[in-house]
């Protein structure tokens, strides 16, 4: 008898360390990235499931929209939590994990708070300001209302109530005042004082006032410094070079340029090594790569595979506060907080070795700081810990994941998906589910099958004294498992559930028969 020929064929695919990609035709995305990819992050070689949080400050009245820190070198850090309670607002001292320490002042109008932390001979000073209150100083000890006849620290020339942000520039603090064109700065080295108005309204053709100032590091031919930049309501960003704004021959405009509104009409910047990021309607660009052209072409921007899906949230919901954009350097990550209301949030995150991206569901953050290399957003009441074990405060985290469609050879010869096996590691029991999608489906499912449970992990009192490893061991899951689907194009949906697991995908491989062609 003649033997049959074997008609089946595995193709194997890695994981998706490409990242979430929305800007490419799915017949044409790379095997690299994937159509879904929620709560995930991307590592240069294997894609894990992001971790959870845990509760940092609790006990806090109202909503925390605001997190900061004083940062003084060596010892003494501190954090802070500003929050409203129905439009009563109050600052909060949050620096040992827990119940919330000190009220550090309340009857605030404000709890969206800009800060710049500033040194002179006397010591070093947190600047905090809200566009409502008066200025608030910290010494290290001591808060201080800073305001005109403010007793020790008192700022002429300006109500400080009309400040919206700070920056510390060339040892000199700088003002923007609350819906103009004018900014106002101090004297060098000074934390109080005459303030001096520098009116940059005849530089802006389209009008709008001034949201952000912030510093961009540049080597222009004369060696590393930092420019001074004014970004206004209407998208438009004015450099300028120098020391002393009062001295023509010492200050010097670089240029105005055009690089798109921001989002929520309040200017979100990060440092991002040397360079500046700028959060807008045209995604998150570099201000390095921005002022290559007029205006920042979507190519130019980090965004670029997720500008579709950022351009659609800028516009439903560019107008809702709690836009944030922060880098968490000891995981190189970037996150992008999308306010969808005023009390929930998504989250793009990208990894800064790679450029991939992935999305994070299920987080309340309402606004996001950084401080004791910690990562830490604001909720309802709380300020949580990010990054920290593998359970949301406690509840499962649900990560899908959709590749990108394959063709698996001939994009016009039929197929029939048998089997797949998922190469991942684990440490502890996780629910999987997968379902073969095809022909370019993207009605997810909801998976649900029972707890992987490796033989080998011991359960307390259950398993024999001896007898078992200690869950944490690191296992690797190879098993193949059945699928069904029947198309040209496919693509395996996994579906993760867990709360104590650290799990990492490696690869995927499909089993599956060639048909004929129709």
């Amino acid at each position: 008898m003649k033997a049959q020929r074997k008609v089946s064929q595995t193709v194997t695919f890695p994981a998706p360390i490409g990242g979430w990609n929305v800007f490419d035709p799915l017949p044409e995305m790379a095997p690299s990235d994937a159509v879904t990819l929620d709560n995930f992050f991307c590592l240069p070689s294997q894609v894990q499931i992001r971790k959870g949080y845990t509760p940092w400050g609790t006990s806090l009245a109202g909503n925390v929209h605001s997190i900061f820190n004083y940062a003084p070198q060596g010892a003494g850090e501190k954090i802070f939590a500003a929050t409203n309670n129905a439009n009563a607002c109050q600052l909060y001292d949050i620096t040992t994990q827990g119940a919330a320490g000190s009220l550090v002042t309340s009857g605030l109008s404000s709890a969206r708070y800009k800060t710049a932390l500033f040194s002179n001979s006397g010591g070093v000073f947190l600047a905090c300001v809200n566009g409502a209150d008066s200025l608030q100083l910290f010494d290290g000890t001591t808060w201080w209302p800073v305001d005109l006849s403010t007793p020790t620290y008192a700022i002429t020339g300006i109500s400080t109530q009309s400040f919206n942000d700070v920056i510390s520039f060339k040892n000199r603090l700088w003002f923007v005042q609350e819906n103009s064109l004018s900014c106002w700065y101090l004297g060098v080295s000074a934390i109080a004082g005459a303030a001096t108005q520098f009116n940059f309204g005849a530089l802006f053709r389209r009008g709008g006032h001034i949201v952000k100032i912030d510093t961009w590091t540049l080597d222009a031919g004369y060696g590393v410094d930092d420019n001074l930049c004014i970004f206004t309501s209407k998208g438009e960003v004015a450099v300028y070079h120098g020391t002393d704004p009062s001295q023509a021959s010492t200050w010097a405009l670089i240029g105005v340029f055009y690089i798109g509104s921001p989002t929520d009409t309040v200017g979100h910047t990060c440092k991002y090594g040397g360079d500046l990021l700028i959060l807008s309607k045209d995604g998150i660009a570099q201000m390095s790569k921005s002022l290559m052209s007029s205006r920042v072409s979507t190519l130019l921007t980090l965004t670029q595979k997720i500008q579709p899906q950022l351009a659609d949230d800028t516009t439903t919901y560019g107008g809702n506060p709690g836009w944030d954009l922060i880098l968490f350097p000891p995981e190189n990550m970037l996150i992008a907080n999308i306010p969808i209301s005023t009390t929930q949030s998504y989250q793009y995150v990208m990894n800064t070795i790679s450029g991939a991206w992935a999305r994070w569901t299920n987080i309340p953050a309402q606004c996001w700081g950084f401080a004791q290399e910690t990562l830490l957003f604001g909720s309802a009441g709380t300020v949580y810990k990010m990054w920290d074990g593998q359970a949301d405060n406690g509840a499962n985290i649900v990560a899908t994941m959709l590749p990108a469609f394959q063709k698996f050879g001939n994009e016009g010869q039929t197929k029939r998906w048998n089997m797949a096996r998922v190469v991942f590691s684990y440490n502890s029991p996780v629910n999987v589910g997968m379902a073969m999608m095809v022909d370019f489906d993207q009605n997810l499912n909801i998976l649900s099958v029972p707890a992987l449970i490796p033989s080998n992990i011991g359960i307390w009192g259950v398993s024999t004294w001896g007898g078992a490893n200690w869950g944490g061991t690191l296992y690797t899951d190879r098993k193949w498992r059945s699928v069904s689907g029947f198309g040209y194009w496919g693509s395996l949906q996994l579906q993760f559930s867990t709360k104590a697991s650290d799990i990492r995908v490696f690869s995927i491989d499909y089993n599956m028969e060639p048909g004929g062609v129709f």
